[in-house]
């Protein structure tokens, strides 16, 4: 999407959209561009599935991190107990306390790694949904306010573009001329 932003920047900026060269016949005798932006940010926080996912995700990343706070604690505890005896434990009692601490370490490595895991993939999944959700109204509000391109003040850049200025057919003609 930022490839398509710059994109737009360089045609604007060479004057494509100007009426010296003709983008297409209807757009030339119709009118001029209507542009409009859109901050897709403020979708996400203010929208109803916005605030529906991010008070779901909050309420989410407190218990897996009660859970994790809960593993740390142990884990410091068994840290905290085996530096104390280690001096005086005999060597296979302080190896089976060395590999249960290193077992509870690893343990609490992965359920962190796994509760990463499953919020990266709840928030593509809320991203995905979100953004099929904007497409869709901006569509519908940029037909009926007449917008011929919309743009986002943030990723993913170009929203909307109406159909009148897709000229790939004539380009197409062109390249096969």
């Amino acid at each position: 999407m930022k490839l398509l932003l710059k994109i737009f920047v360089l045609l604007i900026s060479f004057g494509i959209f100007t009426s010296d060269l003709a983008l297409s016949e209807e757009v030339k005798s119709e009118k001029s561009l209507k542009v409009a932006v859109v901050n897709f940010q403020r979708l996400v926080v203010e929208s109803n599935i916005g605030k529906k996912y991010l008070k779901s995700a909050k309420s989410n990343i407190e218990k897996k991190q009660k859970i994790l706070s809960k593993l740390e604690d142990q884990v410091r505890s068994m840290r905290d107990k085996y530096d104390e005896q280690k001096l005086v434990l005999d060597e296979k009692a302080r190896d089976e306390k060395g590999e249960d601490l290193a077992y509870k370490i690893t343990e609490l490595r992965r359920k962190r790694e796994d509760f990463e895991s499953e919020i990266k993939i709840q928030d593509s999944k809320f991203q995905r949904d979100i953004m099929r959700n904007a497409m869709s109204s901006v569509k519908v509000v940029s037909e009926q306010l007449g917008f011929d391109i919309v743009l986002s003040t943030q990723a993913p850049g170009l929203m909307y573009l109406s159909p009148s200025l897709d000229i790939t057919d004539k380009v197409l003609e062109q390249m096969n001329n």
